[in-house]
């Protein structure tokens, strides 16, 4: 069904098996996705209560790349959010981009998350429910027709730039500088992002964002975000925050509690999550979580309890 509804994936697939036949260096091409269902509880403000069955950001994709003799390398890869269950919409575009990488780094074109939202890294561990930071923060963008460079990684660190053109007569830019590596012997990595009249939701926004992953011990792990962001009109200038903490309770199960509040989505912002992961094998995930949303304006408040299933899976093509 996914061939018969998504033409420009039609093309793709026929373009890379092609690829394939008439040329045998070719190698690592990859389906891939994410299936992720949840049964949810939903209360707002107005005492209203239903249950429902959502879909949490499911995808499939296609991903590869070519390697030449002289060591380049051609990348690929299409993907699309897909909604098997509200079908609203069926398809839409998530990261696709054509690019090369090498010595150099990588260098792309296409469809692509900026670098701000890159360097929030795994702090949002309500990332694609009800519980996103997007709620919240601006700059969490996917934006259109990029040009984006990554630097190659030197003592932990990576350089990433991007030209945004999708505004006619109107080029933005974002980069973000990343390290990661060992702090007090665990994983952890620090990251500072710009946007510069980076476009979301009508808008223009100047915004700079910290971010930081920081392990307390071995099973804790503290996740900051701090961010300014102001429009190109000076209308707006609103600051934010997060604050998460993810305890590891065995090699199959962890506790995951956030916080976040700011004025830039809406007055008075809070979101606050509560959740059990719990990895039934591998690819297959159970999780519950609350998320709570606050606003200035109540009538926006609303609380959510969810029980889901998420299962990921990655099939070599050629």
């Amino acid at each position: 069904m996914f061939l018969l509804y998504s033409k420009n994936f039609s093309i793709l697939i026929t373009f890379i098996i092609l690829n394939i036949v008439f040329n045998s260096e070719a190698s690592g091409t990859n389906i891939y996705g994410r299936l992720d269902f949840a049964l949810s509880s939903i209360d707002t403000s107005k005492n209203a209560s239903k249950a429902d069955a959502v879909s949490h950001a499911s995808r499939i994709g296609l991903k590869g790349k070519h390697t030449f003799d002289n060591g380049f390398s051609a990348i690929y890869k299409y993907e699309t959010q897909i909604d098997p269950i509200d079908k609203n919409p069926s398809f839409s575009d998530r990261n696709s981009y054509l690019g090369f990488s090498g010595y150099f780094g990588r260098l792309l074109v296409g469809v692509h998350d900026t670098p701000v939202k890159q360097s929030q890294g795994n702090i949002d561990l309500f990332n694609d429910t009800a519980g996103d930071i997007k709620n919240i923060l601006w700059g969490e963008s996917r934006s259109k027709k990029v040009v984006q460079w990554n630097s190659p990684k030197f003592k932990g660190l990576t350089l990433s730039t991007m030209v945004i053109l999708e505004k006619e007569d109107q080029e933005a830019f974002s980069v973000n500088l990343m390290w990661k590596g060992k702090f007090v012997g665990n994983k952890a990595y620090f990251a500072i992002g710009f946007d510069f009249e980076a476009p979301q939701k009508g808008y223009l926004f100047d915004t700079t964002r910290l971010a930081a992953s920081i392990p307390l011990g071995k099973p804790l792990t503290l996740g900051l975000i701090w961010q300014d962001s102001e429009d190109s009109t000076g209308e707006i200038n609103e600051d934010g925050y997060v604050v998460s903490l993810k305890m590891e309770l065995s090699k199959k199960s962890e506790l995951k509690v956030m916080f976040g509040e700011s004025d830039m989505v809406a007055a008075g912002a809070e979101i606050t999550g509560i959740g059990f992961d719990y990895k039934i094998a591998k690819p297959l995930k159970l999780y519950f979580n609350y998320i709570d949303k606050s606003y200035e304006d109540s009538s926006k408040e609303s609380e959510h309890i969810m029980i889901g299933l998420q299962y990921k899976f990655n099939f070599e093509m050629f």
